[in-house]
């Protein structure tokens, strides 16, 4: 389980680097990495969809799947029109840098998740026949698109954080902190872990093993670090802000796997599904990036070079 967990994770790693390579001769378009990122996202909304059906939630597919897509169009939309802007202006004339244009650009997503919270609300009200269901309906379908699409926007958002290679190192100390943390977690929890973390949620997750997994990111966001600082020359985070940066973010990501246990316990299944050898679904890979990239993306706001 645990080579096959470890080979799996590799396998994603070298994969997702590779889309954000190749896609830095297409910036600031990003057409790779918008693709990847819509299959992640509507694979892990129809496991969430599949997990809620077991209960008496049953979101509106149709409605959480338009929604994900206006969400993930309005991610892409400011950059896109910021750099139109930009080709437009007339020689000599530079567009002026916003400093708060990462807090900036969220407005497009919000007022996005808004309307889709509407239409929804005034979709259900059209097919309303009968007590009973469209409550939870509604519940669902608002759940899906806040877990999967409000939350995992802000991993979409850091690919566009300013630096060299464009975001691409804040999204490389996300990924390092957040499986960081999961490795470090299930490596200590199996050979250390004696106390229960959280046992309601989560049997098998002990507190020796959340310490390991907040050590392992701490150590894999300063390895990248490192590597960017001393040998490709990349402008990084401090060494403080490294240890925050791997303290809060790795975190935060544990935080995001025990809250996508509670959905599976609630559910009472063991994993979201079976797509992803070791790891069980696509849920299951990015549950804890879900929780974590808000916290990575307003920290490199706050503290990133």
């Amino acid at each position: 389980m645990l080579a096959t967990r470890m080979a799996t994770g590799l396998s994603l790693v070298a994969f997702f680097l590779a889309v954000l390579c190749l896609d830095e001769f297409i910036a600031p378009w990003f057409p790779l990495w918008f693709l990847t990122v819509t299959i992640a996202v509507y694979a892990a909304a129809h496991e969430l969809i599949g997990l809620l059906e077991n209960t008496s939630v049953r979101p509106a597919r149709g409605a959480v799947y338009g929604g994900l897509m206006v969400l993930l169009v309005a991610h892409w939309a400011p950059h896109i029109v910021n750099e139109m802007e930009r080709w437009a202006a007339p020689p000599g004339v530079n567009i002026p840098h916003d400093p708060l244009g990462g807090v900036h650009v969220m407005a497009w997503p919000l007022w996005a998740f808004v309307s889709v919270v509407m239409v929804s609300f005034v979709g259900q009200a059209l097919r309303f026949k009968t007590a009973g269901t469209t409550m939870a309906t509604l519940g669902g379908t608002v759940l899906t698109l806040t877990y999967v699409g409000l939350l995992g926007g802000f991993i979409i958002q850091m690919r566009w954080l300013d630096g060299r290679f464009h975001g691409l190192l804040p999204l490389a100390c996300l990924v390092a902190a957040s499986k960081g943390a999961d490795t470090g977690a299930y490596t200590m929890g199996r050979i250390a872990g004696r106390h229960k973390l959280w046992p309601e949620l989560s049997p098998n997750k002990t507190i020796e093993g959340a310490l390991g997994g907040t050590l392992f990111g701490v150590g894999f966001v300063a390895i990248v670090t490192a590597v960017c600082r001393y040998l490709l020359g990349i402008p990084t985070l401090t060494w403080p802000a490294v240890v925050g940066f791997g303290v809060l973010v790795s975190t935060a990501a544990q935080l995001g796997d025990l809250m996508e246990s509670m959905i599976k316990r609630d559910c009472a299944q063991k994993d979201a599904s079976n797509n992803v050898p070791g790891f069980g679904g696509v849920l299951d890979v990015v549950d804890s990036l879900l929780f974590a990239s808000p916290v990575a993306y307003g920290f490199w706001i706050w503290l990133g070079p």
